[in-house]
């Protein structure tokens, strides 16, 4: 029996199986890779078919092994061999999310997916982890992935967790103090903490009464704004109250209380004098004009503006290289209304194609407040002309302001107009304080001369000194306002080299038929309720008060002054003093003194209807200790009591350097309206004030008690643009029910102010 012939088990695989390799087999010759065909090509392009018997024998002749019977070597098994977990945040707030992800690191075909866990909070099955509500004992919560594949492998990551932050709401910006009746204002809401989702807020309003007002949204997210339209009247109580409340904790909110206005007055038809004065440029600055106002349009005017410029290089008498730079411009149109929150605004067209705009409080009579100018807290009038006949006879005058060299300069006096535009020189007299001209003390003044009035009640005053004085000749600009007030304004002549070359701005007031006709029994009996503003040797100064001129050449009265040297809220001081009248109206007072804070000495010009300037002039450079200026105000003869503080009024401040009550000579005041409630010795205040030109407007509240005959102290919110919420003290000074001066007392700002009736 022959024997048989076992084959390598590739080869046998072949040889049993040749249908499983038609196409060919891949196996080795002595150690060689060969590749049996079904089919040969012989020499010459034949090809021939082996019989399936063939192709076996070959395959058993020479194919030594025939790999892979069933196809490749099976894959190795998949291994896991770390899992890691990663979160966007390590550290959360109760019920705040954060993403995490996880890293699968293995060998073979692995599947990356986890399964994910947490002990105290919970995550998706795409990883966002949200904390618990509550902080957890441990104060951190464990995620985990554990591997879908190999659930032996698993990654964790620590969160900490802490109590939430309260919400907070913050309106952003502070709305508005006030609002005219129908008149809108956008507001806005910050949001703060919120963790969830969507943070939003809802808005409301309350009053003593519906209607309230009304929103034009009543849920906003955080900084999205809506606009509040205030009722068609005035609710009672005239305050109403917008709140924003969170959507996720209506426990937190925000509130601000918006005085609703009544429609605000507007110009009656006429011509305007308007003087305005800040600090641009190299040091004060002034405006000084007349507007026309019809029908809501500015149909002409003039005015006359003065500031410094600078060469950077000396300059005609002027080592510092600044001069002052006057203009004189008409004025071609403009328009006014007024704001939303009550005040007026007017903008004015300059021949020149320039532009100005004003902003202030219009009060009883034609009467206005100014407060900002062009974006600028400037400060000063606005008065109905009613008279533009030539001024006579004389006038009692006060100027603040800078000379050539930029220092400070002042002037006050009587100019007695005592011929057909000429003045004399007889019964005129000026104290000026100049000192880095070396000009100080009285001055005489020589044959000078004041222009016609021209169509707006603009004249020009040439004031010549007399022959023994060093002052230069000075040029005024006036506005008439009426027979008996004029606005005045330094310019220049035509070199502007042989004048004064001063930057000065101020008033004058007429004596009518009293001119030249004083004395001591012209003062004697009368009370003055003032306001003065200047410098004293610590710093920026001002004094408010009363004084009352005995028979007997002695004064006494009640005063406060601040220069922020203070240490505490300072009551109203007593002083006593004397003084003199002499025929010009000039009154001296001396030695006013509360025997241990202060000692005073001014001047007084009387005017004989009631309404008085003050000055002091230092009578020489090294003995100058202060320097101020201001305006008296004849208090009624009978007692004022707390009753007589009582109803609306216009309200203005002023608050920097070099002020004055009138002119306001100041960069920094406030303009608005307070309504006073007087009852039983305490008189609530409330109302608004803003510094101009579209500012915000700041809520006024507070209260002052009756201490005396017209005087009150108490607090007052508002009146500070650096913190509206913080209160100051001051003391109430009440020349009639019509009008006050106000002063703060405290040593955190200088505020010297004034109230005008709106009746």
């Amino acid at each position: 029996m022959p024997q048989r012939r076992t084959f390598p088990s590739e080869c046998r695989t072949l040889f049993l199986s040749p249908l499983r390799r038609l196409g060919g087999c891949e196996s080795c010759y002595y150690g060689y890779p060969i590749s049996i065909p079904r089919r040969l090509s012989l020499l010459g392009g034949a090809v021939v078919r082996l019989p399936s018997i063939a192709f076996l024998i070959l395959g058993t002749l020479y194919v030594c092994g025939c790999g892979g019977g069933s196809g490749a070597p099976s894959p190795p098994s998949p291994t896991i061999t770390s899992v890691s977990v990663s979160c966007t945040s390590a550290s959360l707030q109760a019920s705040q999310s954060t993403q995490c992800s996880s890293s699968v690191l293995g060998t073979g075909s692995y599947s990356s997916g986890v399964a994910w866990s947490a002990v105290s909070g919970t995550i998706s099955s795409s990883g966002l982890y949200t904390a618990p509500a509550t902080v957890p004992t441990s104060g951190s919560d464990t995620v985990k992935a554990t591997s879908t594949e190999d659930p032996t492998k698993t990654g964790t990551a620590t969160i900490s967790i802490t109590s939430p932050k309260p919400i907070v709401i913050s309106f952003s910006p502070q709305p508005t103090g006030a609002l005219e009746v129908g008149m809108s204002a956008s507001l806005s809401a910050s949001i703060a903490n919120d963790a969830s989702q969507n943070p939003q807020v809802t808005w409301s309003v309350s009053c003593e009464s519906s209607p309230c007002g009304v929103f034009s949204l009543t849920a906003t997210v955080s900084l999205g704004s809506t606009t509040y339209t205030a009722p068609a009247t005035v609710p009672p109580g005239s305050v109403v109250t917008v709140t924003a409340t969170s959507v996720t904790d209506p426990t937190k909110s925000a509130s601000a209380s918006i005085l609703i206005q009544p429609a605000g007055p507007t110009l009656a038809n006429g011509t305007y004098v308007f003087q305005m004065s800040g600090d641009v440029n190299f040091g004060d600055s002034f405006i000084t004009g007349a507007l026309v106002a019809r029908d809501g349009a500015i149909v002409g005017g003039e005015q006359d503006s003065l500031y410094y410029g600078n060469t950077h290089a000396p300059i005609n008498r002027i080592p510092s290289g600044i001069y002052p730079y006057d203009q004189f411009q008409p004025i071609s149109g403009g328009s006014y209304a007024s704001t939303p929150d009550g005040n007026l605004q007017i903008t004015i067209q300059l021949g020149n194609g320039a532009s100005e705009v004003l902003c202030g409080t219009l009060a009883a009579g034609g009467k206005g407040f100014i407060s900002g100018f062009d974006g600028a807290p400037f400060s000063g009038t606005m008065d109905l002309e009613t008279s533009t006949a030539a001024p006579q006879g004389g006038y009692v005058l006060s100027l603040r302001g800078e000379n050539d060299w930029g220092t400070p300069a002042s002037l006050g006096g009587v100019v007695n107009i005592d011929g057909a535009g000429a003045i004399s020189g007889t019964g005129s007299l000026l104290d000026v304080y100049s000192g880095s001209d070396d000009v100080w003390g009285e001055v005489q003044l020589g044959a000078s001369t004041v222009s016609a009035p021209d169509g707006y009640g603009r004249v020009v005053f040439q004031l010549q000194p007399g022959a023994t004085s060093t002052m230069l000749p000075l040029y005024l600009a006036g506005y008439m306002v009426d027979a008996t007030h004029i606005r005045l304004i330094e310019t220049g002549d035509d070199s502007n080299s042989t004048n004064f070359q001063g930057v000065l701005c101020g008033t004058a007031l007429g004596q009518g038929a009293s001119t030249g006709n004083f004395k001591n029994a012209s003062l004697a009996g009368s009370s003055y309720v003032f306001g003065v503003a200047g410098f004293d040797w610590n710093s920026w100064i001002q004094v408010a008060g009363v004084l009352t001129a005995n028979a007997d050449g002695t004064v006494n009265g009640t005063l406060n002054w601040n220069d922020q040297t203070g240490t505490s809220v300072q009551s109203p001081l007593q002083f006593t003093g004397t003084y003199t009248v002499d025929p010009t109206g000039r009154v001296t007072l001396s030695n006013l003194t509360d025997g241990a804070t202060f000692t005073y000495a001014m001047h007084m010009y009387l005017t004989g209807n009631g309404e008085e300037l003050i000055q002091y002039i230092p009578g020489t450079v090294f003995l100058q200790q202060y320097s101020f200026a201001g305006e008296a105000f004849q208090r009624q003869a009978s007692a004022l009591k707390s009753n007589a503080f009582s109803g609306a009024y216009g309200l203005f401040d002023v608050d920097d350097t070099q002020t004055m009550v009138e002119p306001q000579l100041g960069p920094a005041s406030a303009r608005g309206s307070v309504n006073v409630t007087a009852s039983s010795g305490t008189n609530a205040v409330e109302g608004f004030v803003d510094n101009g030109n579209g500012a915000l407007a700041y809520l006024v509240s507070g209260s002052l008690t009756y201490v005396s005959d017209g005087i009150f102290t108490g607090t007052l919110t508002g009146l500070n643009p650096a913190s509206s919420v913080t209160s100051g003290n001051f003391t109430l000074y009440l020349v009639d029910d019509t009008q006050a001066v106000l002063v703060e007392t405290d040593n955190s700002r200088l505020v010297l102010g004034r109230l005008v009736s709106l009746k």
